[in-house]
């Protein structure tokens, strides 16, 4: 009978050790030399589940449905997509704001007006949000609503120029911000 001693322990702890080690070395070496999946703005606003990640505030509402309106007018998106992105922008929005046009208008006047901007060669080039101590909170009709400040600035060859929303939300019966409406904000929109 053989004696298991303290030489056949040294051996299964080195033999441990190197198991682990080659375990970590080809675990790390597979997560390094996995190439990495760029996705772009568009899949970006379109991967965002809002079943599940609906914005909680009015500004993370309308900040998320800036990021849909520069993949309108800064990306070139396919008519696929166009839809897609159609879609989420109409789950932002109140069902009066929904139920004003049809969704097959709704994508017709989004074309229509995206084609508009690409044939003049006007870019949406930056989005500046109110804070969210800036959101004006207000009750109509017993709802609970709210309105923000949005200044867009577009850039047409070499010129910019400055538009200036407000929008207006209102919490539907799930307490969901919804966007009821917007407005140029007067005397504001210049050139």
């Amino acid at each position: 009978m053989m004696r298991k001693g303290p030489k056949s322990a040294a051996v299964l702890a080195v033999m441990v050790i190197t198991v682990f080690a080659l375990y970590y070395y080809l675990v790390n070496k597979v997560e390094r030399s996995s190439p990495e999946v760029e996705t772009t703005a568009i899949q970006d606003v379109l991967l965002r589940n809002l079943e599940t990640d609906y914005p909680a505030t009015v500004r993370e509402v309308i900040k998320y449905y800036n990021e849909i309106m520069s993949c309108y007018y800064s990306e070139s998106p396919t008519d696929e997509e166009l839809k897609d992105l159609a879609d989420k922008a109409l789950e932002l929005y109140d069902t009066e704001l929904v139920n004003f046009q049809s969704e097959e208008m709704y994508l017709a006047d989004l074309k229509t007006e995206i084609a508009g901007f690409a044939s003049s060669g006007t870019v949406l080039s930056h989005v500046a949000l109110s804070s969210s101590t800036a959101v004006d909170y207000f009750t109509y009709n017993g709802r609970e609503c709210a309105q923000i400040r949005c200044i867009y600035t577009m850039r047409q060859k070499t010129s910019l120029m400055t538009i200036r929303e407000i929008y207006v939300l209102r919490k539907d019966d799930n307490g969901r911000w919804k966007i009821l409406g917007w407005t140029p904000a007067e005397d504001e929109t210049t050139e």
